[in-house]
């Protein structure tokens, strides 16, 4: 990031005095001025100029959180967007765009004034009222419309999928991260979806959102459960249904990752999250489970992230196929 700096190497973080009180990392000017602190104070050497209008303490961590909050705080018409808000709002993006840096902001088509700055990635668009909130403070496009201009920025279908998947996760899902807004499920719906493309039908990345939203199901917990269904269904086998419970018996049910319920196979998927003991106990009894009922579990590891793991879990998915129609 490109900024204009001025410290004093003989002060150290321990050293500084935040000016009258006014205790936040990274600020607007116009918020510090509002709070009492003097241009004088604003000149002070461990104070950094990040973009016109934002100043930071030089004292190496800058709260990503705050950052957004003075970027959205800045004067005029625009939103937190892309995969800034994306990041807000907890959808399942690839790691490169989770970096703190650059931050999208949309304003208004047609509106003066641009916030292409340092570290800031300005768009322009036309923004229907129902495709921006606040919440907690931050202007902030909707999930649904945030999805959609991911589309621009993720190239991997698959990965665009599991975005939306993020977006219809079931109410009793794994909660979401404190750190995101609408902690609760679902953020949208696949109406909201569908009335967010149709005001945008002829954007940049709409193409692709439209053959992502045909792949998109309600109910996945996580985006290695999306890859897991998008490999079967690209190996040309039947798409198995998504997070629904199964009962086994009259009095026992189980809610299998993935599963296949007239073949009677239910596909798990063990990720590092797996390892520790209580859950790794938890796994082995739902295992059981279904073995003794006459079902076949068939796991997933995180190997699916080559194409040797791929292959590996599809040729145990097929066996098991071949296995339990020989049974029926």
């Amino acid at each position: 990031m490109d900024v204009a700096q001025e410290t004093d190497e003989s002060e150290g973080p321990e050293d500084r005095a935040y000016p009258g009180g006014f205790d936040k990392v990274v600020f607007t000017a116009a918020e510090a001025r509002a709070a009492g602190v003097t241009d004088y104070q604003l000149r002070h050497p461990a104070l950094v100029t990040a973009t016109r209008g934002i100043r930071f303490w030089d004292v190496g961590e800058r709260p990503w959180a705050q950052m957004v909050q003075a970027v959205s705080s800045l004067p005029g018409d625009h939103y937190l967007s892309h995969s800034t808000a994306a990041r807000l709002w907890g959808l399942w993006m690839p790691a490169s765009l989770e970096e703190d840096l650059p931050i999208h902001i949309t304003g208004r088509k047609g509106v003066a004034g641009s916030r292409r700055r340092p570290g800031i990635v300005g768009h322009k668009a036309k923004l229907h009222p129902s495709d921006v909130v606040e919440v907690d403070g931050l202007r902030l496009t909707t999930p649904e419309r945030t999805w959609l201009d991911l589309a621009t920025q993720i190239h991997d279908p698959l990965r665009l999928v599991a975005a939306g998947d993020a977006l219809l996760q079931r109410q009793d899902g794994p909660m979401r991260g404190v750190e995101v807004l609408g902690r609760l499920h679902p953020l949208a719906t696949l109406a909201d979806i569908d009335a967010a493309m149709a005001r945008r039908r002829r954007t940049k990345g709409i193409n692709a959102a439209r053959h992502a939203r045909e792949l998109i199901r309600a109910e996945v917990d996580s985006a290695a459960e999306t890859r897991v269904r998008m490999i079967i269904c690209q190996a040309g086998l039947p798409e198995p249904v998504v997070n629904q419970e199964v009962w086994l018996s009259p009095t026992l049910k189980r809610r299998p990752d993935l599963h296949y319920p007239g073949w009677r196979i239910a596909i798990q998927y063990d990720g590092r999250h797996h390892g520790e003991n209580t859950q790794l106990n938890r796994d082995i009894h739902r295992d059981s489970d279904f073995t003794d009922h006459g079902w076949e579990s068939v796991k997933v590891a995180d190997d699916l992230y080559t194409a040797r793991g791929e292959q590996l879990f599809l040729g145990r998915l097929r066996r098991a196929i071949q296995r339990q129609t020989s049974r029926d």
